[in-house]
């Protein structure tokens, strides 16, 4: 992994951080600091390399990585998650279970607290750390041929993890079932699941400080898997495809909101005729949804929509040219801020991470895009996170490049949109 801090001016260095790492969770505090947690537990290696973090005081470089919890083919780091303080999470697998490991600001581990029930075969599917310190794991319970989806939450104020949920029914089906979940800083949250044997879409919901609700069937045949954000007010967006064959005009990326404490809307549909759609979602405190998607049919480029609490959704614009068929890094604020990060072709063999900014300005359009880092074979954007509280102009942003990971910060002052371009102030450079 690589990461680097980026100023307007001048563009930081690169700083490598764990090479062969396969993911990395990023928050930022108020003050700016920035905590990084690495997993390097690979499924295909029989190198497993544990857990690090790195932090970086506010305008600063990374400091040196510290190792805060091994891994081995008995004990298996499968996730990690880091609150906006420096605390975070780690969840392990082995033969007995499903098990977290929480540490400090300070990175000093605690007891580790079982979450599957002892005796009961249990395999990790998805877990979620808030700014907050809330998180979420999830994971399969199995009974013989037979599982079903279970689930632990921890409250912002938690020490430790309440008693596992239920999240869906025992049912017989094969491989393979994607799992995705999500938290807010109140707690609220939200899973979505949805097996390739039956491509139906299910969620259940959790409301601040109570119990996830019962499964509901949010739609009987997805074209992808489907994926949530939780707002930090409690706000939830789930988004997923449709697609036949041939297309239809009803095909495409679909859009259910839920109010905190509230159920799923209708589906509203973002691209007509799209089908398959790449797409990444943010959800302000106040519940507004920013949309970044890009599909086959509407051109190569990442395309804009975005809705207040109890708006329509309207499309606000596009960015970037010959955008790759990669993940879409969002991130917005209530006030107007945002910033989406996506690759791009420069050239036949080479692609690129960039990413465009938003001000806080009402109505004030995107940037024009910035390199993330240098052309790579293959790069694909990481997380995307607002500093929370530093006004309008700090924004932290990641991306990746082929078995590495690259981390920016944008400080103030961020060039004017009518200034920025590729080779302005605020270009970035990765190693």
């Amino acid at each position: 992994m690589a990461l680097m801090l980026v100023a307007a001016a001048p563009a930081g260095a690169a700083q490598v951080i764990a090479p062969r790492d396969v993911a990395a969770a990023l928050a930022v505090a108020r003050d700016g600091r920035a905590f990084v947690v690495s997993p390097s537990a690979r499924a295909d290696t029989s190198s497993l390399r544990g857990v690090r973090r790195r932090s970086a005081a506010p305008g600063a470089a990374f400091g040196a990585s510290r190792a805060l919890l091994g891994s081995s083919a008995a004990q298996r780091a499968v996730d990690a998650g880091v609150a906006a303080d420096g605390s975070g999470l780690i969840v392990m697998q082995s033969a007995r279970g499903v098990r977290a490991v929480a540490f400090g600001p300070s990175g000093r581990l605690r007891r580790p607290q079982a979450l599957s029930a002892p005796g009961a075969r249990a395999d990790f599917a998805a877990s979620a750390v808030a700014s907050s310190g809330a998180a979420v794991v999830v994971w399969f319970r199995h009974r013989g041929a037979r599982w079903r989806l279970e689930a632990a939450t921890r409250d912002a104020a938690g020490a430790r993890f309440g008693p596992p949920q239920p999240l869906s029914s025992f049912v017989r089906r094969p491989c393979c079932t994607s799992v995705s979940v999500s938290i807010g800083a109140r707690g609220d949250a939200a899973a979505t699941w949805t097996s390739t044997a039956r491509p139906a879409v299910w969620t259940a919901l959790r409301g601040a400080g109570g119990r996830f609700g019962a499964a509901r069937l949010e739609a009987r045949d997805a074209g992808d898997a489907p994926r949530v954000v939780v707002g930090d007010g409690g706000a939830v967006a789930l988004v997923y495809s449709t697609q036949h064959v041939p297309l239809r005009a009803g095909d495409g990326l679909q859009l259910r909101r839920a109010p905190a404490a509230g159920a799923f809307g209708p589906a509203e549909h973002v691209n007509p005729g799209g089908g398959v759609t790449i797409a990444g979602a943010a959800v302000t405190p106040a519940g507004r949804v920013l949309l970044a998607w890009r599909d086959q049919v509407h051109g190569a480029r990442v395309h804009l929509s975005e809705a207040a609490q109890g708006q329509p959704l309207a499309a606000i614009g596009t960015l970037g040219a010959d955008v790759s068929a990669k993940p879409i890094s969002v991130a917005a604020g209530d006030d107007g801020r945002a910033v989406v990060a996506w690759s791009q072709r420069v050239s036949a063999r080479r692609e690129q991470a960039v990413a465009a900014l938003r001000p806080p300005s009402a109505g004030a359009p995107f940037a024009a895009p910035v390199a993330l880092g240098t052309a790579w074979a293959s790069a694909t954007p990481g997380p995307a996170r607002l500093v929370p509280g530093a006004g309008a102009r700090k924004i932290a942003v990641s991306a990746r490049g082929p078995a590495s990971s690259t981390t920016a910060r944008i400080r103030p002052p961020l060039p004017r949109p009518e200034d920025a371009s590729p080779a302005g102030p605020a270009r970035a450079a990765l190693r």
